[in-house]
């Protein structure tokens, strides 16, 4: 009895010690692997596809926390003065961040700069009710960037995002009508041709989900609808753009137990021509996509976009970017 209990007692240490060596080399590899940028294949069954719908896929990154707790990323734009792309979290911080590219492809990231959001006086913006930044998109009237928050409704101006904010005329509830806490204004567009925002919601006979304004000429109510693959779904707007002609291509996303998430990419000319992109769904490489930016460059029209982790271990960070193809192209699902 005394050796089985001995016996025992050594099974148990080992299983110990094994259990202990098991913890310490996963949190070896995830500290390994906090700035270890992954790419990612547009379809993990067939790496070589590069087409979606009337996209060609352009490369993918898996961005990790790169120990600056990056994450929770919803809304993004491309700056072509920088050659940089700024992104807001939803816990009130900006992230600029370089693409690395070659002949096009997106291979990499690097550059990363992060900082607080702060509020009018002056303070850095926290907590879910003050600091749920949602949408992001150029002020061309004064300069700048506006930002979008939820949960307390609300559009601020900043000059520099790095200083203080300035509190938009836009009344969002009379502009959108009442609004539900966690799924306000999350898409914003802005150039001299076109001003668009979004509430994360379906829109209905009664109830628009979006509001245009043409040349900053009075905003009307505006319906946004998602690919069919994805309507049926119940897919929101979580992010816009603009082209320099005015077009605005909206960013939809939905989500079920069932079927996981969805994307899906719409562009709606100044006389509401509509064009359905693409719709991305499992099992392609898809997650919580929130964020969109447009890229124009003498050669093509391209498009990035960013996933919102959460800051949960069980989503990711993705950036992918695709090149918008002539509208004869036919299109491939």
């Amino acid at each position: 009895m005394a050796m089985a209990r001995s016996t025992r007692a050594t099974l148990v240490a080992l299983g110990l010690a094994g259990l202990i060596f098991a913890v310490a080399m996963v949190a070896h590899s995830r500290e390994l692997s906090d700035t270890e940028i992954v790419a990612v294949p547009l379809d993990p069954t067939d790496p070589s596809r590069d087409r979606l719908g009337q996209l060609e896929y352009r490369g993918g990154l898996d961005i990790p926390p790169m120990g600056q707790n990056i994450g929770g990323l919803s809304g993004l734009r491309w700056d072509a003065d920088s050659g940089r792309l700024l992104a807001i979290t939803d816990d009130a911080r900006w992230v600029w961040m370089t693409p690395i590219e070659e002949d096009g492809q997106l291979i990499g990231i690097s550059d990363f700069e992060v900082g607080n959001l702060r509020g009018i006086d002056g303070e850095p913006l926290t907590g879910k009710e003050q600091g749920d930044s949602e949408s992001l998109t150029r002020n061309y009237r004064r300069g700048g960037w506006t930002v979008g928050f939820e949960r307390d409704h609300r559009i601020w101006s900043y000059r520099d995002l790095t200083g203080l904010p300035r509190e938009n005329s836009i009344k969002i509830d009379e502009e959108l009508g009442q609004l539900e806490s966690n799924a306000g204004v999350e898409a914003m567009a802005a150039n001299y041709r076109v001003q668009l925002f979004c509430a994360e919601r379906l829109a209905r006979p009664e109830l628009a989900n979006c509001r245009r304004s043409i040349d900053f000429e009075t905003a009307t109510n505006f319906a946004a609808t998602a690919p069919a693959a994805l309507a049926e779904l119940g897919a929101v707007p979580t992010d816009a753009d603009a082209l320099s002609d005015g077009t605005a291509i909206i960013l939809f996303r939905s989500y079920s137990r069932q079927d996981g998430n969805g994307m899906g990419l719409v562009s709606y000319s100044l006389t509401d021509e509509r064009r359905e992109l693409a719709s991305l769904r499992p099992p392609l490489t898809v997650d919580n996509f929130e964020g969109l930016a447009v890229r124009e460059e003498a050669d093509g029209t391209f498009l990035y976009i960013v996933s919102d982790d959460n800051f949960s271990s069980n989503q990711r960070t993705l950036l992918l970017k695709f090149e918008v193809l002539p509208e004869e192209s036919s299109p491939v699902q």
